[in-house]
């Protein structure tokens, strides 16, 4: 119900958000393969696979968050331009200077991510450091960085 609270905080009009909700509340699915099918089951989570209003719903469930981290001021920044988080469909890219930057963006995210039912997939999670050319001397130090969503 978290997420019904973040949409009805973003003002959409009564008569939409019940439509909203009827199209994703109380969906009952069921798996075909291999031209056998499964029972009928209850879907209660996430948006709906390839639905035209999916991406849409996903950029107004982000959005909050995408502004709680530009507000950190932790992240990268391109002139004034903040870089720091960067959201495409259901992915999330991090940018930040430092390991300390990235730790305190992260843990926005668990905030967030509890406050609203989201979970973050650590294990599809990468984390790439680029070092120029004048700190490689910090490359073996680098494996031994450790970062944390979820727990």
């Amino acid at each position: 119900m978290t997420s019904i609270r973040l949409l009805v905080r973003r003002n959409l009009p009564p008569l939409l958000l019940r439509v909203m909700l009827n199209f994703y509340v109380s969906n009952f699915v069921r798996v075909s393969w291999s031209g056998y099918f499964s029972e009928y089951f209850l879907d209660q989570n996430g948006v709906k696979q390839g639905g035209v209003l999916s991406p849409v719903l996903f950029c107004v469930y982000l959005d909050e968050l995408l502004h709680t981290l530009s507000a950190a001021k932790v992240g990268c920044y391109v002139g004034d331009l903040f870089v720091g988080a960067l959201a495409y469909a259901d992915d999330l890219v991090l940018t930040a200077p430092s390991a300390t930057a990235l730790r305190k963006m992260l843990a926005i995210c668990d905030v967030y991510g509890s406050e609203y039912s989201m979970n973050f997939n650590a294990a599809k999670s990468k984390c790439m450091v680029v070092l120029p050319s004048c700190r490689r001397y910090l490359a073996p130090l680098v494996s031994k960085c450790a970062f944390n969503i979820g727990g």
